[in-house]
This record gives C-alpha cells, structure tokens and sequence, in this order.
C-alpha cells in the first residue's frame, strides 16, 4: 500500500504597507487649495498678555499664489506708534526672494524668522512660506480627529523644527508645531476657521500660542 505524507503548508501573509507620498507632493497639494487668483485680504494681529493687555496691528494682505513665480505683498500697520511695514514676496525655485521696509525705508538683513512687533508670529508664519520648503520629510500618517493626516517635518533656525499635518483627502494644513532641539513645543499655529472661495478653502482664522511663554495671539 503506497504510504500518502501529508504536506503541511504555512502561508505566511505580508501585509505590505504602501509607501508615505514625499513631502514635496504633499506640499504641492496643499499649496493647490490657495486661491487660483489674485486675492486682497485685510485683518488684524491681537495678542492678549497674561495680564490682559491687548495690543494689535493691521493687516493687509495681497495674494497671488498661482503666479509665475507664486508672490505675495503683506503690510502691517500700527498707526499708534507710527511703524508701518511692507514685505514683498516671490517664490522661486530656488527658494524664496524678499524685500521688506518700514517706514518706506528697506530693511537691511532681513529676517523672515524674526517676529512682527514682537506678537510672536514670523514673517515666515504670516505667509506660510514653509508651504514651499524644499527640506521637508514626510515622517507618518495618523488618524486625528477623524481625519486621516500627514505628519511632516520642516527644518527651523537654531535646531527647532516644525511640525506640520495636512489633511490627505483634501490637501489642507490643519495645525503646525514648533519644537525646540529638546522637543520642547515653543509654538502652535491652529487654524481655528475657514472661509470658502468659490470651490476652495483657505484659512481665515488662526490662533498663535506659545506655550512656554503663556502668549496668545489670533490672525
């Protein structure tokens, strides 16, 4: 009688994990939700001290994101201590290119990481110019608030880096952090609302908080 050995047979099963898109792809995304035309906005940056002082500046801002190349023109203005500032703006491929004066005189080694009147919001953070960065890693993809979104790194001056999560399914930066090179968190940038144009969303209101030295301000 012909002996049957049966043969066992294991199959393993891979679960092959799909591979983060690159930063680079991410940011473009995201840069398509800006407004494909030319957009002025007015507004206003209000900081409220622990003890409840409230100082703010206007905001002018004109924005053409879908040029050649992207550029935009910011003015602040605070009338009650006569100091009115204007940056322009272009992002070449090469990275971005600024002029900035006040009082109708040009800045001279200007500073896109130094805060505006010292509300603790950057030049950099007002145009969100780290849309265009060309150091950014794509690290992780994480459910946050129902929401699947991309978590990205971005090189900042002194060692801190930003934090920073865009939404997969639309493209839209929802949040960004600051940390320090303790991965102490020295600044959110939360996007509080948005304001529709025709099919697209951009941020209208957005609250900068620094945690370590208890300030506040809102855009």
């Amino acid at each position: 009688m012909k002996k049957i050995i049966p043969l066992l047979i294991l199959a393993a099963s891979v679960c092959a994990e799909t591979p983060l898109p690159p930063a680079s792809q991410i940011l473009a995304a995201a840069r398509a939700q800006l407004p494909p035309y030319p957009v002025s906005m007015t507004g206003t940056l209000k900081e409220r001290a622990p003890n409840g002082f409230i100082k703010t500046v206007s905001v002018e801002m004109d924005l053409n994101w879908h040029a050649t190349p992207p550029q935009a023109t910011y003015r602040i203005s605070d009338p009650k201590n006569d100091r009115f500032q204007t940056l322009e703006i272009q992002w070449l491929e090469t990275g971005p290119v600024f002029q900035c004066s006040e009082n109708g005189q040009a800045v001279t080694n200007f500073n896109p990481h130094a805060e505006i009147q010292n509300l603790g919001v950057t030049w950099a953070d007002l145009s969100f110019s780290f849309l265009w960065s060309t150091d950014a890693k794509t690290e992780e993809i994480k459910k946050r608030f129902g929401k699947d979104k991309y978590k990205l790194t971005i090189p900042r001056p002194g060692g801190n880096t930003l934090l920073l999560w865009v939404e997969k399914e639309t493209g839209r930066m929802t949040r960004a952090e600051e940390m320090d090179p303790n991965g102490v968190r020295q600044k959110v940038i939360d996007i509080k609302s948005v304001q529709k144009f025709d099919t697209l969303w951009m941020a209208k209101d957005i609250d900068i908080i620094r945690p370590q030295q208890g300030r506040h301000t809102s855009l």
